[in-house]
């Protein structure tokens, strides 16, 4: 059971660093952040909005049931 607490630790760190990364680069009605890297926002990683915006949602659902699994195995 240690192991999967210490995975769950893992993947929580890892989905909310590369879900905050998502969210400031994607253009936001002001631009956001996404203008002062050139201007790239949702191209930036070769995809269309709808594919940034599915990455970022499934990225918050690692974070939400990693999150479950840290609470499930915290007294184990």
């Amino acid at each position: 059971m240690y192991f999967v607490h210490v995975l769950s630790w893992i993947l929580f760190f890892f989905s909310a660093a590369f879900m905050t990364i998502l969210i400031l680069l994607q253009e936001s009605k002001g631009g956001g952040l996404a203008e002062a890297f050139g201007g790239m926002g949702a191209e930036t990683f070769g995809v269309k909005s709808g594919g940034i915006n599915k990455l970022t949602f499934t990225l918050a659902a690692i974070f939400c049931g990693s999150a479950l699994l840290i609470t499930a195995t915290w007294n184990s």
